[in-house]
């Protein structure tokens, strides 16, 4: 591998974090946040010197209202190209989230409270996306080195992106929240999440970057990864 081409920004917004990623007079994105955060996006553009027509994509990781939620509000600003998962085309275009499982007892009582209130909270804009991934998608007719990977479980359209120099943006497939597990709390299909985390540790992978919480190292994900693996392996015959 050369020398590093591109920058990585964080957005932090209400729900879960965005991040650019850019070189001279390109970028893409990964997530859009929840309803309301094209402005602070296109702030965040503008101060890294990219011009919203400089947005050539974003990805969506999965649809939920927190990642995908400004996505039609980027795509009528920008004009930039929507990606995400075939499985998960048609929840973006009505606008709609699904609530997963729980993995763990807390989460599943959160679940029980979220599918109370789904109608209000889970909606957002829809919008149509452009490009649907199947298993993998190569991102150089972007101008960047790196690729788009599904991962299902935590939805059953749920992607990662890796870049060629081992950052792995990874949506809600893995957490970062200090002192809790990188295994995440919520899952559509545990033994999907399941082999998607046995794929991800056999990835070139050296920073981890979820959408909720800090990025953290690859040793940090294989400190957790063998005992992540025998408790959920157990679970729902994963």
């Amino acid at each position: 591998m050369g020398q590093i081409n591109y920058r990585i920004k964080r957005i932090s917004l209400e729900k879960a974090s965005a991040f650019l990623i850019y070189s001279p007079g390109e970028a893409i994105l990964v997530d859009s946040g929840n309803s309301g955060s094209g402005e602070k996006i296109l702030d965040t553009l503008k101060r890294a010197g990219i011009e919203p027509e400089m947005l050539k994509l974003l990805i969506l990781t999965h649809a939920h209202f927190d990642h995908a939620g400004s996505a039609g509000k980027l795509k009528e600003l920008t004009g930039c190209k929507i990606m995400v998962h075939r499985s998960e085309a048609e929840l973006l275009k009505v606008g709609f989230t699904t609530i997963p499982n729980g993995t763990r007892w807390k989460a599943k009582f959160l679940v029980v409270l979220g599918r109370l209130f789904a109608r209000r909270i889970g909606k957002y804009p829809g919008t149509e996306p452009d490009l649907l991934v199947e298993d993998s998608y190569d991102l150089q007719e972007f101008g960047f080195s790196g690729r788009v990977i599904h991962t299902p479980g935590h939805t059953h359209g749920s992607m990662v992106v890796l870049m060629e120099h081992g950052e792995l943006f990874a949506g809600d497939t893995l957490f970062g929240v200090e002192g809790k597990q990188h295994f995440p709390p919520f899952a559509e299909d545990l033994p999907a999440l399941v082999r998607s985390w046995e794929q991800i540790r056999a990835l070139p992978v050296k920073t981890i970057y979820p959408a909720h919480g800090r990025y953290f190292s690859m040793d940090s994900f294989l400190d957790e990864y063998d005992q992540a693996m025998k408790k959920y392996s157990k679970k729902e015959g994963a």
